[in-house]
């Protein structure tokens, strides 16, 4: 059974989690965090669980995080770990995991997809020696006719224990495969999983493509101040109501000029390069210098894609830089003056897989997870104000309807 808690940030998403975990100490449980920090917070917090980190310090397990994980699992250990780690699970696993009953809870969003890039003469010579079959897009190594060389090796590892979804390009075709396999879900005794914005988010497209079927919770504040689980989705907590006082967005035409056209700022418009990069530096020291009263600098915070951070770093703010995909870190929750400089669309191969598929990607659903989660590493998260520049027209039109619609959604305790 996958149960996904879809609630706004602050909610206490993580808070019920670990009440229910608290409250199911002789249940098995496997605990996925963006970050090692909040690993560290489910030990802390529930200690009769005796959680188990990972670790490649061991040298029964020839220093081998992966094989102490796989350790773990056989011996019934509760495990908290990253989603870098979990990336790295296999197969092998299942029959453990089904054995031991484990429950698995994954806060936030986890991506489903990796990929690798292969040049179409070298997919094609493949194919012609019969080492992989293809049916409509979807690649398999042929047991009947294994490769055993060494140049492609690192292909044939990946299809060991998957298939690989081709999307073409002229030169080259693009291989796309999931981290895990479909049942790796399937063999957990339950799954919850703690996010926000779920539909314009990766795992969301794993469940449908898969035909993984899903039950939405909610997330209720009892009187004690304790939050739990529960089966009413439409608890909001009292924080949205103020939001529009709370959240201000940099309304300037000159300072927001820049991001005018939809593209604007986006990946390849950064890669283009050109003298645009040094307007929007120039933007960006404007703000944080003298828009907003010469801000300080340990309150100030910006984003965005890494492939810019060296054209548009400058003077005060270069090393308040956090990626615009950033989830479940509580390092910056001073920060209170704010630069969003990405505008996020989906992968374009990446989406045409979707599609592949039969899925329609929601574009500004998915951009705009990706910003909320960013915002709320600020101090917004603890109901702080803050000042926020989007240069994007498409970014800033998104967080301004979004504030204007979740401001009159219901909140307080259930």
């Amino acid at each position: 059974m996958i149960k996904v808690c879809d609630a706004i940030m602050g909610s206490g998403k993580s808070s019920a989690a670990i009440t229910y975990m608290n409250e199911h100490s002789d249940d098995k449980f496997i605990y996925i965090t963006p970050y090692l920090e909040e690993a560290g917070r489910i030990k802390e917090q529930c200690p009769a669980l005796c959680f188990v980190e990972p670790s490649s310090d061991r040298y029964e397990f020839r220093h081998s995080k992966i094989l102490h994980t796989i350790g773990l699992i056989h011996d019934g250990e509760n495990i908290t770990t990253t989603h870098q780690a979990f990336k790295r699970y296999s197969k092998e696993m299942l029959d453990d995991i089904k054995k031991q009953g484990y429950t698995l809870i994954l806060d936030e969003n986890i991506s489903m997809l990796d990929k690798t890039k292969l040049k179409t003469t070298d997919f094609n010579l493949m194919l012609d020696q019969g080492w992989i079959l293809e049916n409509d897009g979807v690649c398999s190594s042929n047991k009947t006719k294994l490769y055993d060389g060494a140049i492609f090796e690192n292909i044939f590892n990946i299809l060991n224990s998957r298939n690989l979804i081709r999307v073409k390009d002229e030169n080259e075709s693009e291989f796309f495969y999931w981290i895990m396999p479909p049942e790796f879900l399937s063999a957990f005794k339950e799954v919850f999983i703690l996010t926000y914005l779920f539909k314009g988010q990766t795992l969301y497209y794993f469940t449908e493509i898969n035909g993984l079927k899903f039950d939405y919770i909610g997330v209720k504040r009892t009187n004690d101040g304790t939050y739990r689980f529960c089966e009413n989705t439409e608890y909001t907590p009292d924080y949205v109501k103020s939001l529009k006082d709370k959240i201000n967005i940099l309304n300037r035409e000159s300072l927001n000029r820049i991001g005018d056209d939809r593209c604007a700022l986006s990946m390849n418009w950064f890669k283009k390069g050109g003298e645009r990069l040094n307007k929007l530096k120039r933007n960006i020291y404007n703000v944080f210098k003298n828009v907003w009263g010469d801000s300080p600098v340990n309150e100030r915070l910006w984003g965005g894609y890494k492939i810019g951070y060296q054209k548009i770093k400058g003077k005060g703010y270069t090393k308040a830089f956090l990626s615009f995909n950033a989830r479940a870190t509580n390092k910056y929750r001073n920060r209170k003056y704010l630069a969003y400089t990405a505008n996020v669309f989906m992968n374009t191969n990446e989406r045409r897989l979707y599609n592949k598929f039969g899925i329609e990607v929601d574009e500004d659903m998915y951009a705009l997870s990706f910003m909320l989660q960013w915002i709320w590493r600020s101090a917004i998260r603890d109901g702080k104000e803050i000042y926020i520049y989007v240069p994007s027209s498409r970014m800033r039109n998104l967080l301004t309807e979004w504030i204007e619609n979740v401001s009159k959604q219901r909140g307080g305790e259930i």
